[in-house]
């Protein structure tokens, strides 16, 4: 049997391709499809399947890519109810590949639709040796049941008869899941990327939770926060996504073409990193740095509805950008700044900056300026491990709700562990008319550096 692991840095997602002696299958596919058929190829087999674990609501997934370049069957949980050509599947059903065997379990919970996929390879026994959990099962963790808030008591319920079905299964099961360390998809998850059964029955907390007033009480409190696309991601994954190969690619624009378009409706994604933003954007910007998290935080807060231009660093980047966005389906990039910043500022065109701090400067505000606002743009996990005493805690995508908390006209500051996301959380105050935005270089991480003190609580 032949097996390897992809992994998807940023989204933290995994995926998998599984080869019997004539032809291979790939698992919860990636948008950007080539590196399965370079796996593939690696085998000396043709991709003749493609298997989704569940709807997947932090990325696009590849599987009508991989369809139309390969003429691989897709298959999928029938409870999905998925709009595209494909086998849906029953709970228990099975189905031949090679010499595999690929049962599916219903395991409702982190979805609706979420489901276990059981792999015996039938050269070696008759019992199954791995099992693709999606995210039902993930290594430390489990899925988080709270993505559809109306439902979410329901889901609870059902991930904890789901687990307590899968918690029978043998002790020398290997778990490979969809999502590592780093994915909104749970809340603990381990940077290891492959579990045995027999392990997660011994260590892992939701395991644990012998009633389900426990289970529903710790998987419903203290989760992160729910970014805007996973609902649009799911319903994309469940009608089935363009594919690629039909995308018009962005149009390089000199500077009054780009204007043009900013007055007939479009936005701009700025890819830049922090400083070279601060420094210099074009007014109305989105600071979503390339070096950060960007296909998540780009899929959170940029409008899906509208199109799309590009301000890079260079022009090499643009694959780079461009496959970070269509991941979270954000496919409408109309063009991009031919030349830059620099052109744009050449040509004597209107430019915002944000004024910057460093943690000195941001220590000696705070203990001369009684009304200083320091806004913490991390997640809350990040927050209630250690803050600055004092500052207000809001994630940067938040930031677009909250704005009106405060005056346009009074300073504010952000920051978060590094300046990824606080400069994103700076140019939505920007957008919002704040006149004085400051943003701290280096954030916790500097500060901590510096061996300025911490917080858990806020008094």
């Amino acid at each position: 049997m032949f097996f390897t692991q992809i992994f998807t840095p940023g989204l933290a997602h995994c995926s998998y391709v599984i080869g019997g002696k004539n032809e291979c299958l790939v698992v919860d596919p990636a948008r950007d499809v080539e590196r399965y058929l370079e796996a593939a190829a690696s085998f000396g087999l043709p991709i003749t399947a493609v298997l989704e674990t569940h709807l997947h609501a932090d990325f696009v997934s590849g599987h009508l890519d991989l369809a139309q370049q390969t003429g691989a069957r897709i298959y999928a949980p029938a409870a999905a109810n998925c709009a595209f050509p494909h086998t849906a599947m029953q709970s228990g059903e099975t189905f031949i590949f090679d010499t595999i065997a690929i049962q599916l379990l219903e395991t409702p919970g982190h979805t609706p639709e979420s489901s276990f996929f059981l792999v015996t390879d039938r050269e070696r026994g008759n019992e199954p040796i791995l099992a693709f959990s999606g995210d039902t099962l993930l290594v430390g963790d489990v899925g988080r049941p709270d993505l559809f808030p109306a439902q979410q008591n329901e889901l609870a319920e059902k991930l904890y008869h789901s687990l307590h079905r899968i918690k029978e299964l043998g002790d020398n099961v290997e778990i490979y899941p969809a999502h590592g360390m780093g994915s909104l998809c749970g809340r603990s998850l381990s940077a290891k990327l492959w579990t045995t059964m027999g392990t997660e029955r011994r260590y892992n907390y939701a395991l644990q939770l012998n009633t389900l007033e426990q289970f529903r009480k710790e998987l419903l409190t203290g989760m992160p926060e729910v970014p805007d696309h996973f609902t649009r991601c799911s319903e994309i994954n469940r009608l089935g996504p363009v594919p690629l190969g039909e995308l018009a690619p962005p149009q390089p624009l000199h500077v009054r073409e780009f204007a043009r378009h900013l007055t007939e409706g479009a936005v701009i994604v700025d890819t830049r990193d922090y400083l070279s933003f601060a420094a210099a954007h074009i007014p109305g910007s989105f600071s979503v740095g390339l070096k950060g998290t960007f296909s998540t935080f780009a899929g959170w807060v940029i409008p899906p509805d509208r199109p799309l231009l590009l301000v890079n660093e260079t022009e090499q980047e643009m694959p780079q950008v461009l496959t970070g966005l269509r991941r979270v389906g954000l496919d409408n990039v109309s063009g991009y700044l031919h030349g830059g910043m620099g052109e744009w500022i050449n040509s004597g065109m209107e430019t915002g900056h944000i004024e910057i701090l460093n943690v000195s400067e941001l220590q000696r505000l705070i203990k001369t300026t009684n009304s200083l606002v320091v806004l913490d743009n991390r997640l809350k996990k990040e927050w209630d491990e250690g803050h600055i005493k004092g500052t207000i805690h809001v994630p940067a995508p938040d930031v677009r709700h909250r704005a009106a908390e405060w005056s346009t006209r009074e300073p504010l500051v952000t920051l978060c562990n590094t300046s990824n996301r606080s400069i994103l959380a700076a140019s939505l105050l920007k957008q919002r008319g704040f006149e004085k935005v400051f943003n701290v270089i280096g954030g916790t991480t500097a500060w901590k550096a510096a061996a300025y003190p911490l917080t858990t609580n806020n008094k």
